[in-house]
């Protein structure tokens, strides 16, 4: 049963600008000062499923090359182009600021203070290591010793290198966690009605963290080697898509980009095929008609990446009222294993988790019958250099994100340079005058109002860990 209306009510009186006092103005009379942590773990999935779903997948979709504007309208043509400035992404690091992250810090310290609680806690620590690598990937250095630790109203920011070094070791003190008293504290306080990722699974919880885990060392991989192949020797990965999937066909209750561009824009329009996936999937993959609707002439087209396109010659993305948000995925731990042994030349354990991870990608949208003959057929991996192997499983990967975790899609181009842009995608600068969007620029309310924020830094400039 979907689980909706009871977060739409908590909605109703937890989600209204209720921050603590290291970012609030005046007291918010909505926000409920004791609630319990039923009720604050679902508004903590809730509210980074929103942001994830529609702000994040949104400028994601376009810089992952995924879809372009439409040319008979204008809303996202500037995303398109990179026409971006320290104004365009408040949205997303308010909310984790002024809803997650406290709503996270409340209920952990609910659960150490009420004993018996572990479940609650490695959810709420799991949530927070997913949230500050979403934060440091977009945006680079993080408030966090003082944003969050210490709850100073003008913070200093941790590097992202440093950043890199704090999720690592919360995801190592999540792993540390007793996962028999962990779930003897689930079978006691069932957090089944308020995990709306995982219904209180906790053994699902941890391998989430494993997965998360995985990716955060894979950034630094000569030196997190010796931890990557232990982390590979315990294969204990997502064996379930951690999804928030508790939306309904109905306005407000709906995916949240479904919501906002089919729902509540005057135009239905928008979003187009961008060419490039095309130029990388078969046009024999069904996955392209799950990814794409409205397609002239009943077979899917695309458009050259920055250029708006007519409608009536290319497909729409396609969107879905009732589709999850994904946090991380079956596909992606398998692909993340699939390059791990790659790098450490391993061609056997990498063509059987690359294979593993086309299945689960066709799964996931319903088409997994459909994947034997392409894993076998078009997709069939080549055993080859550690880095020719690595590029097919970054290709591949990327192509089965268009729906799932287009943010990752875009991470990896700029992690690894796959797929590269200029020979298998288009090579486009929009209004950068050299380089690629990198990074989300800063919130203009935290440059505006905390003398400690860093400067803003244009939209091109690498991260530390970006190729």
């Amino acid at each position: 049963m979907k689980k909706f209306f009871t977060i739409l009510a908590l909605g109703a009186v937890l989600f209204t600008t209720s921050c603590k006092k290291w970012l609030d103005i005046n007291t918010n009379p909505n926000y409920i000062a004791d609630a319990e942590m039923s009720m604050l773990m679902p508004t903590i999935q809730l509210s980074a499923a929103e942001k994830l779903g529609y702000d994040i997948s949104l400028y994601t979709s376009f810089w992952s090359q995924y879809v372009i504007q439409c040319s008979t309208t204008n809303q996202y043509y500037t995303v398109m182009t990179y026409d971006v400035t320290n104004s365009t992404f408040t949205s997303p690091w308010s909310f984790y600021y002024s809803v997650v992250l406290p709503r996270i810090k409340e209920v952990i310290a609910k659960a150490e203070a009420a004993g018996n609680s572990s479940n609650y806690i490695l959810e709420a620590k799991a949530m927070l290591a997913h949230s500050l690598y979403m934060l440091t990937s977009l945006y680079d250095e993080v408030a966090y010793t003082e944003g969050y630790l210490t709850e100073s109203q003008t913070p200093k920011f941790d590097s992202g290198k440093n950043m890199q070094a704090i999720i690592i070791a919360l995801c190592e003190e999540i792993r540390a966690m007793d996962a028999d008293a962990v779930a003897a504290d689930e079978a006691m306080n069932l957090t089944a009605s308020a995990d709306m990722i995982f219904g209180g699974d906790t053994d699902a919880w941890f391998q989430f963290v494993n997965t998360l885990y995985l990716k955060v060392l894979m950034r630094e991989f000569d030196t997190n080697k010796a931890k990557i192949q232990a982390l590979l020797a315990e294969n204990n990965f997502l064996e379930a898509d951690a999804a928030f999937a508790n939306f309904d066909d109905q306005a407000d209750k709906s995916n949240p980009l479904y919501e906002s561009d089919r729902r509540q824009l005057n135009t239905t329009n928008n979003i187009r095929c961008c060419s490039d996936v095309l130029n990388v999937l078969s046009a024999d993959d069904p996955r392209l008609y799950y990814f794409y609707d409205n397609n002239p002439g009943g077979v899917v087209t695309g458009g050259a990446y920055g250029v708006a396109a007519d409608p009536t010659e290319t497909s729409r993305l396609a969107l879905y009222a009732t589709e999850p948000v994904y946090f991380s995925t079956v596909d992606e731990a398998e692909f993340l294993k699939a390059e791990a042994y790659a790098r450490l030349n391993d061609a056997a354990n990498a063509k059987a988790c690359y294979d593993a991870a086309l299945a689960a990608a066709f799964a996931r949208v319903g088409l997994g019958a459909a994947a034997a003959a392409f894993i076998d057929g078009d997709y069939a991996f080549a055993a080859s250099t550690s880095e020719a192997m690595v590029e097919q499983i970054i290709i591949q990967k990327w192509a089965s994100n268009v729906h799932g975790l287009p943010w990752e899609g875009w991470f990896d181009m700029n992690r690894t340079g796959y797929p590269s842009r200029g020979t298998t995608i288009t090579d486009s600068h929009g209004v950068l005058s050299d380089g690629y969007p990198m990074r989300f620029i800063y919130s203009k309310t935290s440059s505006d109002y905390n003398p400690n924020s860093p400067t803003p830094v244009d939209v091109n400039v690498k991260m530390w860990w970006q190729k």
